[in-house]
């Protein structure tokens, strides 16, 4: 039975469900009601995935959580799955049996490719499903924002205009056109606009690519700035923190949360921003200092903000956002369906067992 060193993480335990049989039934359970939405019937996804990994399935899987924990049980591991913890020449030398090595995404700073292949191991890599699908749900939200949808939504009839405190009063159709007769104004256009992305990993690498087809200018800042091929792949420039959000006219927000990120975007960095601006926020809520947030709403000068991410989830009725008309708030859904994540780990194991069955 194959041995499997995979990265602690909630989206990675999946692996261990699909291949482990001894996954805890707990565990089992746990991503059957998880998966529930999209596939009602989990285990039949999962006979049918395990059927198509004969070289895999069945396997034994331990996850690992710290850099120490992957040296442990690298020795006698056949296959690596990572996302973020390091395989490098340390790790291959104290792992003679491995014979592949797999990025749960495709941003591989963290796997030395060259050291791998002078071993003779490949190192795959994946495009997530689910960070496109985050890519679009950015997307979606600046132009629900730059559109208004909220407001405008079902603003149709004179009745709905009247009780919106919009009452109709047609254009005189001799002279004018009649479009926008709901009268709705601060209607934007995304192009020519500039997004400020905070962070420039793999989901904001695919808000950059959507952005710049809407030909939107695409400036970006993180802790260490790309090489400048990168930059022209994506048709981004760098700044520094407090350029960044003084030239955005939308910001989003693409950092991992940590003690370090917590409150990063506060008071401070809200007020550099031009009055009227935007932000967006799927990453995570406390990045953004709350108080911070629903002040500058509130006096107007954050134009609108956008977040699938919440302070709690779900919220509270008394939340303050939500008595705002300039917040749109989504339940935590950018990822879409959960056949994103499955086919993500499906692609993944697939990919494996092709290496496999031609080693």
């Amino acid at each position: 039975m194959r041995k499997l060193v995979v990265e602690e993480d909630r989206v990675l335990r999946l692996i261990q469900v699909m291949l482990d049989p001894s996954a805890p039934a707990e565990r089992v359970a746990a991503f059957a009601d998880y998966n529930s939405t999209d596939v009602p019937d989990f285990a039949l996804w999962l006979a049918q995935v395990r059927s198509e990994l004969p070289q895999l399935y069945p396997a034994r899987v331990q996850l690992v959580g710290s850099q120490e924990e992957l040296h442990v049980h690298l020795p006698d591991a056949d296959i690596a799955i990572v996302e973020s913890l390091e395989i490098g020449t340390a790790e291959l030398a104290i792992a003679p049996k491995l014979t592949l090595v797999q990025k749960f995404g495709t941003v591989g700073d963290n796997v030395d490719v060259a050291a791998c292949e002078r071993r003779g191991i490949p190192a795959r890599t994946l495009r997530r499903r689910t960070n496109i699908a985050m890519g679009e749900h950015t997307m979606m939200l600046l132009l629900a924002m730059a559109k208004r949808l909220p407001l405008i939504d079902g603003l149709v009839t004179p009745e709905r205009l009247a009780a919106a405190g919009r009452p109709f009063r047609p254009y005189d159709g001799r002279h004018t056109a009649k479009a926008n007769f709901g009268r709705i104004p601060n209607l934007r256009t995304l192009h020519g606009a500039t997004l400020g992305l905070l962070g420039f990993g793999e989901i904001a690498r695919e808000v950059a690519l959507r952005a710049r087809a809407f030909g939107m200018n695409v400036i970006y800042h993180k802790r260490q700035r790309l090489d400048q091929a990168l930059e022209a792949r994506f048709g981004a420039t760098y700044c520094d923190f407090d350029a960044l959000f003084a030239a955005s006219d939308y910001l989003s927000i693409h950092i991992p949360f940590s003690e370090q990120t917590k409150n990063l975007v506060g008071r401070e960095a809200l007020a550099r921003m031009k009055p009227g601006a935007y932000l967006v926020n799927t990453s995570r809520a406390e990045i953004v200092e709350h108080t911070a947030l629903v002040a500058a709403l509130e006096s107007g000068s954050l134009g609108a903000a956008a977040l699938d991410v919440l302070y709690q989830e779900p919220a509270r009725e008394d939340e303050p956002l939500l008595s705002l008309d300039n917040v749109i708030l989504t339940p935590h859904l950018g990822g879409a369906s959960r056949r994103n994540g499955l086919e993500d780990a499906r692609e993944t194991l697939l990919g494996m067992e092709a290496h496999l069955r031609n080693a």
